[in-house]
C-alpha cells in the first residue's frame, strides 16, 4: 500500500516537473549554447535578441549574449564590472559601447560566409562573422545637434567565436570587434 502511494506520489511529481520545463518555440532564439549551434546561428541569435532585449521576458536578450560570450568576454563588454555573475552583466551591458548599437537597431545583416581558422592542439577552432548594424534614425545626434538625414547609419562589426576544445564543444563568443 505505501509502495503504491509513494508510486502515485512520484508520477504526478514526474509530470509536473516535465509540465515545468521550458520549451522553445518554433522560430525562437536559442538561450543557452548548443554544440548544433553553427557561428552564424549564434551571431543571430545573440545579436538579432539585442534589437528587442526585453522579449520574451525582461533582459532576455542580455541574459543569452551572456550565456554564449566567454569569461574574458564578458568581462571586456562590462569594462571588467559584470562577468561573474547574470545580474551584474546585465546591468553593465546596458550601457557598454560594445553592444549600444546593437540595442534596438533597425536591423543587422550578417556580412559574409564566417572565416573559419582550423583549432589547434591548444585551441578549439576560431570563427570570425561580419555583421552590418543599422542604427535605428533618430532626430538627433548624440551631441544634440539635429541630424540632416533619416538614413540609418551602418556600422560594421566582426564578431570573433572559438569552439571549445571538450565536450559539449559549443561555440562562444571572444570579442566583438567595431571594424
Amino acid at each position: 500500500m505505501i509502495f503504491h502511494c509513494a508510486e502515485r506520489v512520484f508520477v504526478i511529481a514526474f509530470a509536473v516537473a516535465v509540465a515545468l520545463q521550458p520549451t522553445q518555440r518554433p522560430g525562437a532564439l536559442p538561450m543557452r549554447p548548443s554544440p548544433d549551434l553553427a557561428p552564424t546561428q549564434i551571431v543571430e541569435a545573440c545579436f538579432g535578441g539585442l534589437q528587442r532585449p526585453d522579449e520574451p521576458l525582461p533582459d532576455a536578450g542580455y541574459e543569452r549574449l551572456f550565456y554564449f560570450c566567454t569569461y574574458t568576454c564578458r568581462k571586456a563588454i562590462t569594462a571588467r564590472m559584470g562577468a561573474d555573475s547574470l545580474a551584474n552583466f546585465t546591468k553593465h551591458t546596458e550601457l557598454s559601447p560594445a553592444v549600444q548599437p546593437f540595442t534596438r537597431a533597425a536591423s543587422i545583416r550578417i556580412v559574409e560566409e564566417p572565416t573559419i581558422i582550423a583549432g589547434t592542439p591548444t585551441r578549439g577552432p576560431m570563427a570570425t562573422v561580419g555583421v552590418d548594424v543599422f542604427i535605428a534614425p533618430s532626430f538627433r545626434h548624440a551631441s544634440g545637434y539635429e541630424k540632416e538625414s533619416d538614413a540609418p547609419e551602418a556600422l560594421r562589426f566582426a564578431i570573433r567565436l572559438q569552439q571549445e576544445r571538450r565536450p559539449p564543444k559549443n561555440w562562444l563568443i571572444t570579442e566583438i570587434l567595431d571594424t
